[in-house]
């Protein structure tokens, strides 16, 4: 975070429905860049695609205002910004294209970021964040930070996230380009997992595998590269094969 912006305390709660509606409801009524939530359950968590997310006590449930002054070209890139600054945080953790974060090969974390516009006609987004402290759904094959040997409590934890967001944010806003992973490519590569390996593409609606080959990278569109095609994050998920 710019050294010079006011600190907005952030809004620690016990038990909400989602960080993410709380953060959309401030955002829309005017809360600044880098406001936060974080609880310590959710009753209405949600994933990508509406999935619902497991919300069990233990664990962190972050969402942060952000108003990034970018094109609307660059956009799509804001999710892999918000990884990095995730990732910078939680070191052991690795990128799983193209919004989870892995450790020992295991989900510890997940990201949603949701655009919406204010009352004043202005875009922002909310960057929700899920990360496995204490507890780890086994049926998911997911990892928590306690078994890394992380013992950070849960309001150090939050307040160490929402900067490490927003630095790289501000710092992927301020890079030239118009392409979605101008300024940060190179960087979020070199924390991708699987890269180089045999994959399999699954399609993000039903599941059903699409392709399989080596991942080869990520482009500058935020595409995952596999066996010569280019796939976005909507139409699709990778597994290891």
């Amino acid at each position: 975070m710019d050294p010079d912006s006011p600190i907005f305390p952030i809004t620690l709660l016990d038990s909400v429905g989602s960080t993410n509606d709380e953060a959309l409801a401030a955002g829309r009524a005017g809360a600044p860049h880098g406001w936060a939530v974080a609880a310590r359950t959710q009753t209405a968590g949600r994933g990508r695609r509406g999935h619902v997310w497991e919300s069990p006590r233990g664990n962190l449930y972050l969402s942060v205002v952000l108003r990034p002054q970018v094109e609307p070209s660059r956009l799509p890139g804001l999710a892999a910004a918000c990884g990095l600054g995730v990732a910078d945080v939680l070191r052991s953790a690795q990128l799983k294209w193209p919004n989870d974060l892995l450790a020992e090969g295991r989900k510890l974390a997940g990201i949603l970021v949701e655009a919406s516009r204010d009352n004043t006609g202005a875009t922002f987004a909310v960057c929700g964040l899920g990360v496995n402290v204490e507890r780890a759904p086994r049926e998911l094959g997911a990892i928590c930070l306690a078994e890394l040997g992380d013992a950070r409590s849960f309001s150090a934890l939050a307040e160490a996230l929402r900067p490490g967001i927003v630095t790289r944010v501000d710092a992927w806003a301020a890079a030239d380009g118009r392409r979605p992973l101008d300024g940060i490519r190179d960087d979020y590569l070199s924390r991708l997992c699987w890269l180089g390996e045999k994959v399999r593409v699954l399609a993000a609606d039903d599941g059903a595998e699409l392709a399989h080959g080596t991942f080869e990278t990520v482009d500058s569109w935020g595409r995952a590269v596999v066996g010569g095609v280019a796939y976005a994050a909507e139409q699709a998920s990778l597994r290891p094969a």
